[in-house]
């Protein structure tokens, strides 16, 4: 990282954990003593590699003195590359954390960008490969690369990643950007997909405990939002704006890496997990090979004797813009008389190609050297000829030795087959025989088995018949006795009301006859009375006079109450009690 500045301008990062632990103390010795953090002079620089016309790759590494050519940004003081008229292939190391602005032994993703947006301007570039061994980095990067990518694809090249160590986080987003992904190792590492947040976080006033400076932060009173995620965590400890902006981005992330990478389960393998490449072979890699082969795969891809993977092949590719391809000896254009040779050369090497594919296959050569004389092979194709041919010697004898073991093996195989078929049908006809005995003895005894049970059946039909009758009788009768308890029925409500009215007459009848009995007593005690006092009648003319205790006649006192016709039975009994009682007085 670029100094300290990096680390405070760009809180979200695509990034192995482990490696944040692991540099945190270099990080933290930077940032108390004001120091840059970088190490340049071990960086590894780009290169282009580009096809002789012989057996071998040439390799080009740019370097800072620019004496190996062709260089990319004219350090020698020539722009080497815009100049190449060779088809190369464009190799880019992605060398620890990824960055914007480099440092830390890497170069920065605008860096890389910018590199590989020149190359793609040159027609001559068939591909761009970037070798990749990083733990991740800055979120932002992803942009940068995703730019460059584009660009080179609007050109109608295609991208390589090669994986030479760890893949993780950013690097995983970089290489999802990619048309084809391999790796270097089965036990390199790949994966680590998530987002996370690293910084320093201080509160206005708080101070450096190594320096003893004062931290400060003032905003004008409207910029209420700025910093506000930062602020919120120094000031509240509260995360939530930070969590929601990782959070958008960890759904972006995994959305893109999906869809790059079909196979791959968003449980299993986008929730940030590391997988050695052997383990995600298929889901996020494309397969294992050396850089000279993917290097190879690179002109392939560019000159079209190759396909894309099914996995992005229907990814937009420009039309790529055409160039003369020139002969095969030579860096560079020679003079005009040459330029002819040299062509008549490369028709000839074409058409050699056509009429000998295979022998162009079993060299691994794109081309041949020509002269007028013809085609001439160098002692390294003829040892890989010589070595094609010994091998397919090998592989011949190799051959009739397994097919003539193989045409034995056959042979027993098929007397040991005839013989267990034969033993199969022996041992199936067995089976069959006693199976039929079996089926045979089983029929009977179902057979008896049905017959006891018909017999049965009819037994229990005429039974069930005179059951049937009885019950129809016995419902008949039922019916016959529910009318005649219903007619009962009605003949006791008749007679229980007979009896209510009867009984409310007789009741009557009763009350009747006890006040007749009273009115009997009453004369049968005034005759009494009458008869021991033959006085009393002389006045029983005169009208009695109510003195309020019953009824008092004129003349002398008498001796008993004199019942008063026009009262009530129960005033008349009333008034004789009282009576009664002041007589006693």
């Amino acid at each position: 990282m670029n100094g300290t500045f990096e680390i405070f301008t760009n809180k979200e990062w695509m990034i192995l954990p482990s490696f944040v632990h692991g540099i945190l103390p270099t990080v933290m010795n930077n940032a108390n003593n004001h120091s840059m953090l970088g190490i340049d002079r071990e960086k590894k620089n780009p290169m282009c590699i580009n096809a002789q016309g012989d057996d071998i790759f040439r390799e080009y590494e740019v370097t800072e003195d620019g004496q190996v050519l062709p260089v990319y940004d004219g350090w020698a003081g020539i722009d080497y590359l815009k100049d190449l008229k060779q088809p190369f292939v464009n190799v880019i190391p992605i060398d620890g954390p990824i960055t914007r602005n480099g440092g830390a032994c890497s170069y920065g993703s605008k860096d890389i960008r910018d590199w590989m947006m020149k190359a793609s301007d040159n027609p001559y570039c068939q591909c761009h490969v970037l070798v990749i061994n990083t733990p991740g980095g800055s979120a932002w990067a992803k942009n940068d690369f995703q730019q460059a990518i584009d660009y080179a694809h609007s050109k109608g090249m295609r991208v390589i990643a090669f994986i030479d160590g760890l893949c993780a986080s950013a690097g995983m987003y970089l290489a999802s950007l990619c048309d084809e992904v391999y790796v270097m190792n089965f036990k390199d590492q790949m994966g680590c997909v998530g987002v996370m947040a690293s910084f320093f976080t201080m509160k206005s006033g708080d101070k450096n405990q190594f320096t003893n400076e004062t931290y400060r932060e003032y905003y004008d009173p409207e910029s209420v939002d700025k910093n506000k995620e930062m602020r919120d965590i120094a000031d509240e400890e509260d995360s939530t704006l930070l969590i929601e902006e990782l959070a958008k981005l960890g759904r972006e992330f995994r959305a893109d890496m999906k869809a790059a990478f079909p196979a791959a389960d968003i449980e299993k393998h986008l929730k940030g997990k590391i997988f050695d490449a052997q383990d995600v072979m298929g889901i996020f890699c494309d397969g294992q090979m050396l850089l000279g082969e993917v290097i190879a795969r690179g002109f392939a891809l560019g000159d079209g004797s190759a396909k894309p993977i099914e996995r992005t092949a229907s990814r937009k590719i420009g039309k790529r813009e055409k160039i003369q391809r020139p002969a095969a000896e030579g860096r560079m254009a020679a003079g005009a008389a040459k330029e002819n040779i040299l062509s008549t050369q490369l028709n000839n090497v074409t058409n050699m190609k056509e009429k000998f594919p295979s022998l162009f296959a079993a060299l691994a050569v794109e081309e041949m050297q020509m002269t007028e004389e013809g085609a001439f092979m160098n002692m390294d194709l003829l040892a890989t000829l010589n070595a094609k041919i010994e091998a397919m010697t090998k592989e011949t004898a190799d051959a009739k030795a397994l097919a003539e073991s193989l045409t034995a093996e056959k042979e027993a195989l098929t007397a040991a087959h005839e013989q267990a078929i034969t033993e199969l049908k022996a041992a199936n006809d067995k089976a069959i025989e006693d199976l039929n005995a079996e089926h045979t003895a089983a029929i009977e005894a179902k057979d008896a088995e049905i017959k006891t049970l018909t017999e049965n059946a009819g037994k229990a039909d005429e039974t069930l018949k005179a059951k049937d009758d009885e019950i129809a009788q016995l419902k008949s009768d039922m019916e016959g006795q529910k009318a005649q308890v219903e007619q009962l029925q009605a003949d006791v409500d008749g007679a229980k009301a007979s009896i209510e009215t009867a009984s409310a007459t007789i009741a009557e009848k009763d009350n009747l006859l006890a006040e007749r009995d009273q009115q009997i007593q009453d004369l049968n005690a005034r005759i009494a009375e009458l008869e021991n006092d033959p006085g009393a009648g002389a006045q029983a003319g005169a009208a009695p006079k109510d003195n309020g205790a019953g009824a008092e006649v004129q003349g002398p006192a008498v001796k008993s109450y004199v019942y008063d016709p026009s009262l009530s039975y129960e005033k008349n009994m009333e008034l004789k009690k009282e009576f009664e009682a002041s007589k006693a007085e």
